[in-house]
């Protein structure tokens, strides 16, 4: 039976409103009280006798603790990411800083990690989740050091709360990045003109151009001139700087060091030991087999490009550069295909694509999304649902889609309120929300979304359903507490929902009339050039890959010298010289350490899932609701691999990945 049917034993919770109008000293003044009141339980469950120490003592009572902990501090973490006051921001940032630094105390307690011990001697007879939580909490105490000596233990402290520290620092600078470029009209040819109206002038009447997403992809892909585009590449490159470089070797070095305090080689080891390809060893032959394959189709793509180049700038161009990729890329598209995104774009106005996008999800998964008007949001432009399962409750999201200044700058799904069994037997429903910085609306024009955003968007809503349908018994396993190298599959499932006939029908509507759909012929083009560049564009994510590895295999890391090669040799375009990209890859600090090569990884068993969509319908609700019941409900309390066999009926295959990149 569905965990959302009646009569199941988890019934939903009441979820009090969250408030985000906090004043910087309430911030500060709440997150000391809550880690005060968190210690005060800590040091309870630390105090007990050894012969009263079991499953409930130890694990169940520190699960508690810390969910209830997490779902008091996480709204108020958000606003970091999402405030319109700098003070806010900077407030949300100390607090967070605290808060991971006390983590790093928590989890090298030596009183809590000898309760945990002499709970293991007598836990009895557990039930899978229990026994699973458990094990989860005293693999993390001795992955924590807490099975060293006193003397390394203090370093491993020492190291550990310096890369807490510098990891919060690096995603700090990039939000407050306010690097602009200010162009003349001349300087703009080539981009469509509703592209030129939405940017903000200076007071010189030069257009000004931020670092975000919406201005840089457009102008490099429509830019028709080279020095120009040259010129902002470097710019956005460099985001970050010098100082997001340091940060990041340190890291590096400090993650290394760690490791080898707790008899590791290296940090990749440590981190993949946790994970679903377990080994460098087996990340390494997974992303060297793909580039080898890839290769060949690589070269064809860039010799494409480069016949366009000298088409466009005489015979004597002999490289496409990273100023150049996207702008040619853009040119075959337009020529070969017949396809002009900015055409293309029309189709998709935000509110016609949410509506199509909510019908899909909702049809697939037997829910319902309902606006509710609030005014507990962080941002006018915000907005707030809940969503309904049999006229029940089950869990709202918020969505924040526009950019604005020192707001968080890529797309991504936050945790607001985590899913999770209470001790009345409720359960606390759970709540997220959408980031994104897609084109703005206009006076002139709603806002209009490149198909590349329409798939951004069908992939972070389905963490958000990943996050709120999810029924796991504790907030360690909730929602998208998966192994980092599935976390992306049950999203990337979903994107191929925006590359099929009759979805598309759904999520398109041109902005002048919306009852008028993207042109069949249109759509053919479309799928027919979807594997367009797929070997440079895979070759740029293998490299990513490559270069998270290269750093976390190393002690001490040139992270530009590292970074320059990998990208020559895999993706076969250089960087420009002087360029950081590294100094803005925050995934390396925000949690993929280790771990990019899960983006290519889960992509296998994410096209393999997709089969039995294909086959037995794409808007199957009976297929919709197995997906939920095994893939999103579940979150971490299985292996990936149990859950994916389970929803497949068999055991999972790479070929439908293989044929999705041209293989």
């Amino acid at each position: 039976m569905s965990a959302f049917a009646t009569g199941s034993n988890l019934k939903s919770g009441h979820t009090a409103s969250l408030k985000f109008d906090y004043s910087p000293e309430a911030i500060l003044s709440i997150c000391d009280t809550e880690i005060a009141r968190l210690k005060d339980q800590i040091d309870k469950i630390a105090k007990i006798k050894v012969q009263e120490a079991n499953f409930e003592t130890t694990a169940l009572s520190l699960e508690r603790a810390t969910s209830l902990f997490g779902n008091q501090l996480n709204p108020i973490l958000f606003l970091k990411y999402v405030s319109s006051s700098g003070e806010v921001r900077e407030a949300a940032d100390q607090c967070e800083n605290k808060v991971q630094q006390f983590f790093v105390e928590i989890y090298t307690r030596k009183d809590l990690f000898s309760a945990f011990k002499a709970a293991e001697k007598q836990l009895g007879v557990l039930q899978e989740k229990e026994l699973r939580l458990f094990d989860e909490y005293l693999i993390s105490f001795k992955r924590n050091g807490l099975e060293l000596t006193e003397e390394s233990r203090k370093i491993f402290i020492q190291k550990k709360k310096r890369l807490v520290a510098i990891e919060s620092e690096f995603a700090t600078i990039l939000v407050n990045d306010t690097t602009s470029l200010e162009l003349s009209l001349e300087d703009l040819k080539g981009l469509p003109q509703s592209y030129i109206e939405s940017l903000e002038k200076s007071p010189t009447g030069k257009y000004k151009l931020t670092m975000s997403y919406p201005h840089y992809y457009p102008f490099m892909q429509n830019a028709q001139n080279t020095e120009v585009r040259k010129k902002y590449e470097f710019l956005f490159n460099s985001r970050g700087g010098d100082a997001n470089r340091s940060l990041l070797e340190e890291a590096i070095q400090l993650r290394s060091e760690l490791s080898r305090l707790l008899g590791y080689a290296n940090h990749a080891e440590y981190v993949l030991e946790r994970r679903m390809a377990k080994t460098p060893t087996q990340v390494k032959e997974f992303l060297a087999n793909l580039v080898l394959k890839l290769r060949p189709k690589a070269k064809i793509e860039l010799d494409e490009m480069l016949t366009e180049k000298r088409k466009e700038l005489g015979p004597q161009e002999s490289e496409i550069f990273a100023w150049d990729w996207r702008y040619y890329e853009n040119i075959i598209r337009k020529t070969k295909y017949d396809i002009d995104p900015q055409l293309i774009k029309e189709y998709f106005p935000i509110d016609v694509v949410l509506k199509g996008m909510f019908e899909i999800y909702q049809t697939l998964f037997d829910i319902k999304f309902i606006e509710e008007i609030s005014t507990e949001i962080w941002h006018p432009s915000v907005k707030k649902y809940r969503i309904e399962k049999h006229k029940q409750t089950v869990a709202y999201f918020y969505m924040d889609l526009f950019p604005r200044p020192g707001k968080y700058g890529h797309a991504a799904a936050f945790t607001l309120l985590s899913g999770f069994e209470k001790e009345d037997g409720l359960y606390e429903l759970p709540v997220s929300s959408i980031v994104a910085n897609f084109n703005p609306p206009t006076p002139e024009n709603p806002s209009l979304l490149p198909h590349s955003e329409v798939e951004t968007l069908f992939h972070e809503f389905g963490h958000i359903m990943h996050q709120t349908l999810t029924r796991a018994k504790y907030a360690t396993f909730s929602g998208t507490n998966v192994k980092t190298d599935f976390v992306e599959a049950p999203s990337q499932m979903l994107e191929n929902w925006v590359w099929k006939k009759e979805t598309l029908q759904k999520l398109s509507g041109h902005y002048s009339n919306p009852s008028q759909k993207l042109p069949d012929e249109l759509i053919e083009k479309m799928i027919q050039a979807k594997l367009l560049n797929v070997g440079i564009q895979t070759l740029r994510q293998l490299a990513f890959g490559t270069i998270d590895l290269d750093y976390h295999t190393s002690d001490k890391v040139n992270s530009s010298q590292i970074y320059a090669q990998r990208m020559n040799e895999i993706m076969l375009i250089p960087i420009q010289s002087g360029t950081q990209p590294q100094s803005s890859f925050g995934h390396l600090m925000g949690g993929y350490d280790s771990g990019y090569y899960g983006y290519m990884w889960s992509k296998v068993f994410a096209q393999d899932m997709f089969t039995r969509f294909e086959s037995e319908g794409l808007l199957n609700p009976k297929v919709g609701n197995e997906y939920a019941d095994w893939i999103l409900k579940s979150g971490g309390e299985q292996e990936p691999l149990a859950l994916i066999t389970g929803f497949l009926k068999r055991e999972p295959s790479n070929k439908a990945f293989l044929k999705s990149i041209g293989l």
